[in-house]
């Protein structure tokens, strides 16, 4: 049970707005992606060395009310951090309190930023509210830790956020995801294929890696022993973010869905810890 049903509800608003136009974007990618296929894969043989080289060709460009709709998920996302923010500085009976234009979810690439730069943005809440927000670790990079933190999907929805702002995100690109396995690879894992599926015959993929993960028209694929490929080949791809360079190669309408659930259960949590 909320414990302050009304302030969550109005924090909540720019999250379920996000949820509608992420139900939008998987619409959209599914119908983009749908036949007629978008891409056509085809091949050509070396008959010298017995290998079958794979290419894609693009049929239609990616629309740019993709890049529209990431764009108003994100700000809705990044907003309703904002309203938690402003919501806890001004119930807050603490004073001074930060600029009214100066309050935002404070969010920072390294956690030294963060612990440097939080409080012109969050001045005026309570110490049980700041220390909650510190729990969230709402930056990218930790000190000590090598890598990202547990705060990098945040930071992300804030780059990308900034980035629409601006201009037009150029956040879709092909990216290949895998291709039908080799005829000896799936002798190798039959009796796997077998217990899994209930038979070795079953269409399934193994990963495809490219140089840079992104796919141009007439891009190779990749070269596979003639022998080897299936008599149905086939590859499977995705849209993915082309820009900001956090989120460059994830599946877009995967990595929105883990920031719309981050920014929930954020304010939830919020609530459930009476910080509301």
């Amino acid at each position: 049970m909320s414990n302050n049903p009304a302030a969550l509800k109005n924090l909540l608003v720019k999250v379920d707005r996000a949820y509608k136009h992420l139900i939008d974007l998987q619409y959209e990618d599914w119908r983009f992606r749908s036949r007629p296929y978008p891409y056509e894969v085809f091949s050509e043989d070396n008959a010298e060395t017995s290998e079958r080289t794979y290419y894609i060709r693009m049929r239609r460009e990616i629309p740019p009310e993709f890049s529209a709709l990431v764009g108003d998920i994100a700000q809705n996302l990044r907003s309703a951090l904002d309203h938690l923010a402003w919501h806890l500085v001004k119930s807050s009976s603490v004073v001074p309190k930060t600029k009214d234009t100066n309050i935002y979810f404070p969010i920072f690439e390294t956690a030294r930023e963060y612990r440097a730069g939080k409080m012109r943005k969050i001045q005026g809440m309570t110490d049980a509210a700041i220390h909650a927000i510190d729990a969230v670790e709402p930056y990218y990079r930790p000190d000590i830790t090598p890598g990202i933190g547990n705060g990098a999907a945040l930071f992300a929805l804030h780059a990308i956020n900034l980035q629409d702002k601006h201009r037009l995100l150029i956040p879709v690109w092909f990216a290949s995801t895998g291709h039908t396995i080799t005829k000896s690879r799936r002798s190798e894992v039959a009796n796997v294929l077998r217990a899994a599926f209930g038979t070795e015959n079953a269409d399934v993929m193994i990963p495809l890696e490219l140089p840079n993960g992104s796919l141009e028209d007439g891009g190779k694929l990749c070269t596979l022993p003639i022998a080897e490929v299936d008599d149905n080949m086939k590859f499977r791809f995705r849209i993915a973010f082309g820009e900001p360079k956090w989120v460059c190669g994830k599946e877009i309408v995967s990595t929105l869905k883990n920031m719309h659930r981050m920014v929930k259960k954020t304010i939830v949590d919020f609530d459930s810890q009476g910080l509301l």
